[in-house]
């Protein structure tokens, strides 16, 4: 996974819209949007103020640059837990959405 789809990732896991996420980097939407989707490679001093945004190592958000195969390894298994985490969390928020719209209809 590059490095823009980490930080998208990441990103949508807190809940923050990418909107919300460029203004508390200080940078635009568009720009956010294109490192997102690879179009544009972010500086050093971006991703240092992302992964501490996000709350995360900077290693994570590196990932496919020159790295080693066993630390590539590792980080595609937290890059994958990252994944399922996120996935719970949405599948949470639905049922959660479900479940309130059915007790305004019962109410």
């Amino acid at each position: 996974m590059a490095t823009g789809s980490v930080i998208r990732l990441l990103r949508t896991a807190e809940g923050k819209s990418q909107t919300d996420f460029a203004r508390e980097l200080g940078v635009t939407r568009s720009y956010l949007s294109q490192v997102e989707n690879d179009r544009k490679q972010p500086s050093l001093e971006l991703l240092r103020l992302t992964s501490k945004r996000l709350g995360v190592p900077l290693v994570l958000l590196l990932a496919d640059q020159e790295t080693d195969a066993a630390t590539n390894q590792v980080l595609g298994e937290l890059r994958r837990i990252l994944s399922d985490i996120l996935a719970a969390r949405v599948a949470e928020h639905r049922t959660n959405r479900v479940s309130g719209a059915e007790d305004h209809a019962e109410t």
